[in-house]
């Protein structure tokens, strides 16, 4: 073997035993419940999460295995399972502070892939949904006391900006294979919504809105099969105080005839004159959040402020 040979040889040796000795002492157990605790600080420290295997992924990612998540304090409540999660950090934005995270999760049902950048001043997400499963993400509505459930697919993108919401921008194209929404109370009770299906397999229903400069254009927000038909589009127009946003949004619901008689704010005798004979009641939201003016037919409900 030629000296030149030998001289190129002893830095790839070099090289190769050096990589294959860091994977081999890699504290692999630190860094998963590492990673497992910095996941649980993110979700504001509300749910436990258990990794069951964690392997790098060269050159600035994981792999996550068997991922858990379940809420603190609540033995009965089912887990979130993913079966892989892939995340991919880029590292030259780590130095500035900023984080920016490709990801790819496969729970048991469907597929969610995108990104994922915290800026100094914004938020930048974009996912692409396949057959996604709602319950994944209950925790982000459950504070809010709305339980949701069901499948979807499509595309969001959105750019967010806490502090100059004029600024937000995006947009999302969705299709509901199914959709389950929880009892909900509204109007300090004044409207009192059961349990019930809005979208089933086989129907049109789909979400298809944009923000731009802050504004939001609903094109289409449609559920469609279940025990409510629900369409709705317009405008919800941005400020830089969420109290002072406005709507401007008209549509329809038909009830089924056994979800009817369960929505007691339709069996008030004004409400119920404005069913049309196709059994739909046409419905406009105009006014600011604080102090909506919601109308079914030409009766104005008493809610809201006058």
């Amino acid at each position: 073997m030629s000296k030149f040979i030998k001289i190129l040889l002893y830095p790839i040796v070099f090289v190769a035993a050096l990589l294959l000795f860091s994977v081999l002492l890699f504290p692999f157990d630190s860094v998963k419940n590492r990673c497992a605790m910095e996941i649980e600080n993110a979700m504001g420290g509300e749910y436990q999460v258990s990794i069951g295997k964690f392997s790098p992924s060269f050159p600035s990612g994981a792999v996550l295995k068997n991922v858990e998540i379940r809420p603190k304090g609540d033995a009965a409540a089912a887990p979130i399972k993913l079966s892989e999660a892939k995340v991919k950090v880029a590292v030259m934005p780590l130095l500035s502070g900023a984080v920016e995270v490709d990801f790819d999760l496969k729970p048991a049902q469907g597929r969610a892939s995108g990104s994922y950048a915290a800026k100094k001043g914004s938020t930048e997400v974009s996912a692409r949904l396949d057959r996604f499963d709602l319950g994944l993400i209950s925790f982000l509505t459950k504070k809010s006391g709305l339980a949701i459930s069901g499948v979807i697919s499509g595309d969001i993108s959105f750019e967010i900006y806490p502090d100059d919401p004029l600024r937000n921008t995006g947009k999302a194209n969705l299709q509901i294979q199914s959709l389950e929404l929880g009892e909900i109370s509204l109007a300090s009770g004044f409207i009192q919504i059961p349990p019930m299906k809005l979208a089933q397999p086989g129907a049109d229903s789909k979400i298809d809105v944009s923000i731009n400069r802050g504004n939001l254009e609903v094109k289409s927000f449609q559920f469609l099969g279940g025990d409510l038909n629900f369409d709705t589009n317009g405008k919800v127009y941005g400020a830089r105080r969420a109290d002072n946003y406005r709507f401007n949004l008209k549509g329809s619901l038909k009830p089924t005839a056994d979800m009817e008689p369960k929505l007691t704010v339709l069996a008030l005798p004004d409400i119920k004159k404005q069913r049309t004979p196709e059994g739909v009641y046409p419905f406009t939201i105009t006014g600011r959040l604080t102090k909506p003016s919601i109308r079914i037919g030409d009766f104005k409900l008493p809610i809201g402020g006058s």
